[in-house]
């Protein structure tokens, strides 16, 4: 949004897994369009980021059971007379076309990347402070001196590892952030709270600033209910103090799942 700022705030576990895996993905895209080594170097830290990720976290069940749900969501809609019926059948195509490409997966995401001797020799490293620089690594020094072009091609091969899982959760994320229940709030002295209605559960809340604003939220929240603080640095105490003014704000609540 032009002239706005959104904090987001997952309401569960799931959510923060998708926001943080959408936020490393973002990381390594916006590396690819430098053609600098030092980009590069950004680019391949970020791939094993997010091996990490999807090494510790078991994502591919809550992938397909988010795919399943949005697919039962939107079948839902076609029953409704007023429904652009394209549109919804683009998204229904692609949702069972992301589902069916993770449901087939065999093991982990990117576990073939693990045995490219390059992206394994740096990853060995990783954990020491410098570990990757050029004496330590020849071969990944040799790498960073080709071509940008030849690196760049090697870089979307190796991001191509994650295609269904990238696409999927943008898939995911798109649709929770598209089912929105919007109101315009007032914080009290910097303060609000709402409780949600029993039979929905949202999955993210949204908090929509103008971009000057001088505040930022502060938030915390589960399927019942959300609290927001929203702070401002005080001169005084050099730090981040509880706004005394009253904040007008633009609160979405997103993904609501009937019950």
């Amino acid at each position: 949004m032009k002239n706005k700022i959104i904090y987001e705030q997952p309401l569960n576990e799931r959510m923060r897994s998708w926001l943080r895996l959408e936020y490393l993905f973002e990381c390594v895209a916006y590396r690819l369009k430098g053609s600098s080594d030092w980009d590069s170097r950004a680019a391949i830290e970020g791939i094993l980021e997010i091996l990490a990720f999807v090494s510790r976290t078991d994502i591919k069940p809550d992938i397909i059971k988010g795919l399943e749900g949005q697919l039962a969501h939107l079948r839902r809609w076609q029953q409704q007379p007023q429904v652009d019926t394209t549109r919804l059948n683009i998204f229904l195509d692609k949702l069972q076309f992301f589902l069916e490409m993770t449901s087939a997966l065999k093991g982990q995401f990117g576990a073939d990347l693990l045995e490219h001797h390059l992206i394994s020799s740096v990853k060995q490293r990783s954990n020491i402070p410098g570990g990757a620089c050029r004496f330590d690594l020849p071969a990944y020094y040799h790498w960073l001196q080709k071509k940008p072009k030849n690196r760049h091609n090697d870089l979307l091969e190796w991001m191509n590892t994650f295609f269904p899982l990238r696409e999927a959760n943008e898939l995911n994320l798109y649709l929770i952030r598209q089912n929105v229940l919007a109101s315009h709030e007032i914080a009290t002295a910097g303060f609000f709270q709402a409780k949600f209605d029993a039979n929905t559960d949202f999955q993210m809340i949204r908090i929509i600033l103008p971009h000057d604003s001088s505040y930022y939220p502060e938030m915390s929240g589960g399927k019942h209910r959300v609290t927001l603080r929203f702070l401002e640095l005080s001169a005084l105490q050099n730090k981040p103090i509880q706004t005394e003014q009253d904040v007008n704000f633009e609160l979405c609540c997103c993904g609501a799942i009937s019950a």
